[in-house]
């Protein structure tokens, strides 16, 4: 993937005049894969590759307390909130994750499964977490045209009640199967028609749990950005939809994000949580093509 640790760290280093920056305790549940590096998956790099042309804004806010609960379309990008973060000079970031795959990582099926419930509960009770990340899409939520999540009500509740300061974000991953889609805009056609209704929901909960910063985020968009771009050429280095990690859109034929997109979808996670625009972090040169451009245009387009 992106960085070898040692790369990383030389040029952050480097990037933050000398500062040392230690590695991020990530708290763990049962169910929850490891943390890992921000794309571990490519080979080495070569010490310094990664060579910051330009200086963050001098303001960084500082690292939070991030709890995601949910499955495979945003695990990748939680975990890779740890790296980025220290990519963009934020100190302090924990990640904490419970994970379940496919539908049962959707509110409602995690909500109502006593032992996920209870993990979920777990990682709110010290009261430390500062944003609750949950994804689409509930049961409930499909059947009724994303007008209701009492699940997302429910966990919004008890999260507020352990820290009243909690805030949220609803992230509405892509479309699966890809290969069902014969271009990016017929993948992307049903996720843009709910995302509106998907940030409505969003106000909805925040009215009901009495003003709570609840708001909805599309990481979706920058693995579309890509896809489409692949089809038309624009990304030589991937050489198909569905393939190997580092050369393809997808890893399989139910749409797990390869390389390039998870990390172009990192990219909307560190908007979404801390505020960074994509072009305000130094260029990542482990891909031919500008991944920070592919994150602003994705969110771009659906502003």
């Amino acid at each position: 993937m992106m960085y070898r640790q040692a790369a990383r760290a030389a040029a952050i280093a480097a990037f933050l005049l000398g500062a040392a920056v230690g590695l991020v305790a990530v708290s763990q549940v049962a169910g929850a894969a490891p943390s890992s590096g921000f794309n571990q998956s490519a080979g080495p790099l070569p010490n310094g590759y990664l060579q910051p042309a330009i200086r963050l804004r001098q303001a960084r806010p500082n690292g939070l307390t991030v709890l995601y609960a949910g499955h495979s379309f945003g695990k990748p990008f939680a975990r890779n909130m740890t790296e980025v973060t220290r990519l963009a000079g934020i100190d302090g970031h924990e990640q904490r994750v419970v994970f379940r795959g496919g539908a049962n990582g959707a509110p409602q099926a995690m909500w109502e499964d006593p032992e996920v419930q209870a993990l979920i509960k777990e990682q709110l009770n010290d009261g430390a977490v500062d944003i609750v990340v949950l994804i689409c899409c509930s049961e409930e939520l499909m059947q009724t045209d994303f007008q209701r999540d009492q699940a997302i009500v429910e966990i919004v509740d008890y999260a507020l009640a352990q820290n009243p300061e909690t805030r949220f974000r609803l992230a509405m991953p892509w479309e699966d199967y890809p290969n069902e889609f014969a271009t990016a805009a017929a993948q992307r056609a049903r996720t843009d028609a709910a995302y509106p209704r998907y940030q409505l929901l969003a106000e909805s909960v925040s009215a009901a749990s009495g003003g709570a910063e609840i708001l909805a985020f599309y990481h979706g968009a920058a693995v579309y950005e890509i896809r489409s771009r692949f089809e038309n050429g624009l990304i030589p280095e991937l050489t198909g939809l569905i393939g190997a990690r580092t050369s393809s859109v997808f890893t399989d034929k139910k749409g797990h994000a390869a390389s390039m997109a998870q990390d172009a979808g990192t990219l909307i996670w560190l908007n979404a949580i801390y505020g960074f625009n994509p072009l305000d972090l130094p260029p990542m040169n482990a891909y031919d093509v500008d991944i920070r451009a592919i994150a602003a245009a994705a969110l771009s387009s659906v502003e």
